[in-house]
């Protein structure tokens, strides 16, 4: 199993931005000093869900800052790209890099988001698979031409090249099957999140996931490969003791819930797209409670460095083959932050190596 570090840079209340990006920044360096595989870093917009609004710029600052770990973009949303900017910048941060950066992409959740850029939230399949043929060309080619519903591209010459050949490796975030069987057709890895609820959601993704690879063709060898690199984010907090665990960490918890919330439901559902709106209200109905004890009895790893293990065995279990851990959220304190890093890349990863 590997290991990840996954950045946010969430901003609640009483919390100043730039100290906010200066403090992550610092745990990125941490996370190599501490031995982690990887860092990550998301993109989201207009909210205090987190202030990553660059995936690219923020994944340079990392580079510039590390020698050795990989840079992973978890994910670039590609319907607010331009496609060729967007493999300029990865080719780019590639260079910068030395060859470590890994390209997650999506497909966008956020409905304030598409409204804030123009973009509309029903559009977001096309312009996904537009963007995303037109970065892996404009990575591997001399010249790019395209005609599609939203780019059209006449001989254009891209340069700077990616290091790594052919390209970066590419995964996609997925949280629906669609997106699941998407990057199973396409050979990529997923990347999937237990957010909320319980852990066991991710054995419906595992398995259609390699179903869908066994019916494109997809050797055995294939599919161990692929699942090998099966990235799951989780928050996870370490302390001594359980009960120290929990108590310092709910108040962070409990504050991100409500962002998350925020974040993924628009503030009135009748104004969305007359698609989309059934499923924001389920999901409205779903987060509408949630209790403390239910979030520890079901999706938490926090505790001590035992119990943080037989979470993490679980998810091993499952077939899960790097976990990237989200260990600051909701405004955690520094020291607490550097303390459970420090607990878990001394006491909880060397149990996976």
């Amino acid at each position: 199993m590997r290991f990840g570090t996954f950045f946010f840079f969430q901003a609640p209340p009483g919390h100043d931005h730039p100290d906010i990006i200066r403090r992550e920044l610092e745990q990125v360096e941490w996370s190599e000093e501490l031995g982690f595989d990887e860092v990550w870093v998301t993109e989201h917009h207009f909210i205090d869900y987190g202030l990553s609004v660059d995936p690219a710029t923020l994944a340079a600052a990392a580079a510039a800052r590390t020698r050795r770990i990989r840079i992973g973009l978890a994910a670039a949303i590609l319907p607010f790209h331009h496609p060729l900017r967007l493999a300029e910048q990865t080719a780019l941060v590639d260079i910068i890099s030395g060859g470590r950066l890994d390209v997650g992409v999506g497909r966008g959740n956020r409905p304030a988001e598409f409204a804030g850029y123009g973009v509309p939230q029903v559009e977001s399949r096309e312009r996904f698979d537009e963007t995303v043929e037109i970065v892996r060309r404009a990575w591997t080619e001399e010249r790019v031409s395209f005609r599609g519903r939203f780019f059209t591209l006449d001989d254009v010459r891209v340069i700077p090249k990616p290091v790594q050949t052919p390209h970066p490796p590419l995964y996609q975030v997925c949280a629906s099957r669609d997106g699941v069987e998407n990057a199973a057709r396409h050979g990529w890895p997923m990347l999937n999140s237990v957010l909320r609820g319980p852990v066991d959601q991710l054995l419906a993704h595992r398995d259609a996931y390699v179903e869908t690879l066994a019916k494109a063709g997809r050797s055995a060898p294939d599919v161990a490969a692929l699942l090998g690199d099966w990235g799951v984010s989780r928050q996870i907090y370490v302390a001594e003791t359980d009960a120290r665990a929990l108590a310092e960490a709910k108040d962070a918890e409990l504050w991100y819930q409500e962002a998350f919330r925020r974040f993924v439901i628009p503030d009135r559902i009748e104004d969305a797209h007359p698609a989309l709106q059934p499923g924001f209200r389920a999901m409205a109905e779903r987060l509408a409670t949630i209790s403390w004890e239910q979030l520890v009895a079901e999706t938490l790893a926090f505790g001590s460095p035992d119990t943080v293990a037989r979470h993490l065995e679980t998810m091993r279990a499952m077939g899960v083959g790097q976990v990237l851990c989200w260990m600051n959220f909701g405004g955690l304190a520094q020291d607490r932050v550097r303390r459970s890093m420090e607990l878990f890349a001394r006491e909880v990863m060397p149990r996976f190596r």
